[in-house]
């Protein structure tokens, strides 16, 4: 299918000579590359980055939210040009879980009620984009759990996990476990069963390990009533490989409250890490952070998984809520991890985002009756990086200043992308949230030194990206589609080594 015919070409020239930009331009060490997406379809106006292969770059385009039957897999090449599309459907009882590349082609995980029981499929999409074949991974025991059942992938592509929440068993809740591996289409099953009786009991957090290591986070919530201390949240990690799974890990165990959480994989140790903010009295305060590794052999588990628990540094506090609050014994709060970057000495960084929802109410008169409705707005604002040592111990921090808020309908636009190079991380915000006319791009490098520059900036001409639909698609290279005088186009930012 060739690429609809638009009218954008004169538009573009305004454009390029207003930004001083072209389809192609180094920037700082980075390298711009841009391309037009196709328009007028049926209002499916929005678009996410599936990922890379040497097929090309895929993207979703679909139209409501939820994104769980139907949507168009569109294919561009590694100049971001158009090349062709696809339909895809999958059925008025499916439910799409997720989607991803690999080095074949494109791989779906979706759920599909059939009669009384809920399956797990999976269907792959060639690099042509023409010829496909699909399987099923699995029956859930639990056909009412669709909307409870998340997969996550490897880093190599080649592992996918699927995890669902299953009916109990003689008085035990599950989680059942399905490892796929795409080269050979090999499945395995395993059931992590949650040794206490618990009312409300959900999987927060998913890994998948390159050698078919799977980790997650569970989270245990006890609705005691008679307590008048906030709900204990408790968190155990649950985790195995091919052979089967492992005792399950207790993170907090009551002992305090974790807030804005991230589990990752550490292919550099052969391990996952689960790091996060703590504090001894409610999960919104930030006392410190906290991490713990989770091996995947059991000498090492047993030599080096421990618990690290760290306050914020006194500066650090000090630069977030001002010296005269921390003297009085004030807190940050509200920090949530936006993502964890293991380095190759066993430290990590943690690059986390300030996020809280206020609401926002509004009077009007029906008939001379006075009438309230309220709106929640939702904040992005401060950015936080702080260096972790193998030891657990902080090196340095770094707070980025902005204020990003929203509604519902236009909060895409705010918040953080974060993509990692050799030696490098990179961030990428939208600078003005009021105009959206300003993309701010930082370089931290291992010693915290940030290196800050304006991809765009034009008071003529409405610019922003969506970062929660982009991807980091290389490992030196972040692929996200771009707002630009109400046309969508597609960016991809490339560190230059």
């Amino acid at each position: 299918m060739q690429c609809p015919e638009t009218n954008f070409e004169s538009k573009l020239l305004r454009i390029i000579w207003i930004l001083m930009v072209g389809w192609t331009l180094p920037v700082m060490g980075q390298q711009l590359t841009m391309s037009a997406l196709p328009t007028g379809r049926n209002g499916q106006s929005n678009y996410r980055v599936v990922g890379e292969n040497a097929g090309g770059v895929y993207l979703m385009n679909y139209r409501d939210a939820d994104m769980r039957r139907n949507f168009t897999l569109i294919k561009v090449n590694h100049q971001l040009q158009y090349l062709q599309e696809k339909p895809i459907e999958l059925g008025k009882k499916s439910r799409l879980i997720k989607i991803f590349t690999h080095d074949s082609g494109v791989c779906l995980i979706y759920t599909e009620k059939i009669k009384q029981e809920l399956w797990v499929r999976y269907r792959n999409i060639d690099l042509d984009m023409e010829s496909e074949y699909t399987g099923n991974l699995g029956v859930i025991n639990n056909s009412e759990s669709s909307q409870w059942v998340t997969a996550e992938y490897s880093n190599n592509r080649e592992w996918c996990g699927i995890w669902a929440e299953e009916q109990s068993e003689e008085g035990l809740q599950r989680i059942g476990v399905m490892q796929f591996h795409l080269p050979t289409r090999r499945i395995n099953r395993h059931t992590h069963y949650i040794p206490f009786t618990a009312k409300s009991v959900s999987i927060d957090e998913t890994s998948m390990g390159n050698n078919g290591a799977f980790a997650c986070a569970i989270l245990f919530e006890d609705d005691n009533q008679r307590s008048s201390k906030p709900a204990s949240r408790q968190y155990f990690i649950a985790h195995g490989d091919s052979a089967g799974t492992k005792p399950l890990l207790p993170v907090n165990a009551g002992a305090f409250f974790v807030g804005g959480s991230e589990l990752v994989r550490d292919e550099f140790r052969q391990r996952f890490l689960f790091s996060g903010f703590y504090d001894q009295e409610r999960d919104a305060q930030v006392t410190g952070y906290f991490t713990l590794p989770v091996y995947d052999s059991a000498s090492s588990y047993q030599s080096g998984a421990a618990l690290l628990k760290e306050p914020l540094p006194p500066a650090l506090v000090v630069e977030l809520i001002g010296a005269g609050l921390q003297e009085k014994g004030r807190l940050p709060d509200n920090l949530f991890i936006r993502k964890i970057v293991p380095r190759d000495d066993g430290g990590q960084l943690l690059v986390a985002e300030e996020f809280y929802v206020t609401q926002q109410l509004e009077t009007f008169y029906i008939n001379g009756v006075p009438q309230t409705s309220s709106k929640n707005v939702y904040h992005y604002d401060d950015a936080v990086l702080i260096a972790v040592s193998p030891q657990g111990a902080p090196e340095w921090f770094k707070v980025v200043r902005k204020r990003q808020s929203g509604y519902s309908g236009t909060s895409y636009y705010n918040g953080i992308a974060t993509y990692v190079c050799d030696s490098t991380v990179q961030l990428m915000y939208n600078d003005n949230a009021t105009q959206n006319n300003r993309v701010t791009h930082l370089q931290i490098d291992r010693k915290g030194a940030i290196l800050q520059h304006v991809l765009f900036n034009s008071d003529e001409v409405y610019t922003g990206f969506i970062p929660q639909e982009g991807k980091q698609t290389g490992y030196n290279r972040f692929i996200v589609p771009l707002i630009m005088e109400k046309q969508t186009m597609l960016l991809k930012v490339t560190k230059k080594e």
